[in-house]
C-alpha cells in the first residue's frame, strides 16, 4: 500500500486529507525549517517520522524522505 508517492506534487490540504483518512497527522515546520513531516498519531500523543515532504512552491510540496522501517509498522498495526 502507498499513501504517498515522490514523483507528485501536492498541495498543502491534499497532504492533510490523506492524513485524516489514514490516522495520520501533519507537523508544520515550515518557519524554521521550510518542510512538513508527518507522523503516526499515537493515542494523541506524536508518533514517529513517517513522511517528509519539502516545499517547493507557494502552497507546493514534493515528498522528500520516507521512513519505510515506521512506515511498515504503521502499515501493520491499521490492517489488524
Amino acid at each position: 500500500m502507498e499513501i504517498f508517492s515522490k514523483n507528485k506534487k501536492y498541495f498543502f490540504d491534499d497532504i492533510a486529507k490523506i492524513c485524516d483518512k489514514n490516522g495520520l497527522i501533519t507537523i508544520d515546520c515550515l518557519k524554521d525549517e521550510n518542510m512538513i513531516s508527518v507522523e503516526e498519531c499515537n493515542g494523541g500523543e506524536l508518533g514517529d517520522c513517517i513522511f517528509e515532504f519539502k516545499r517547493i512552491g507557494d502552497n507546493l510540496f514534493k515528498l522528500t524522505w520516507v521512513d519505510k522501517i515506521n512506515l511498515q509498522n504503521f502499515l501493520r498495526e491499521i490492517n489488524i
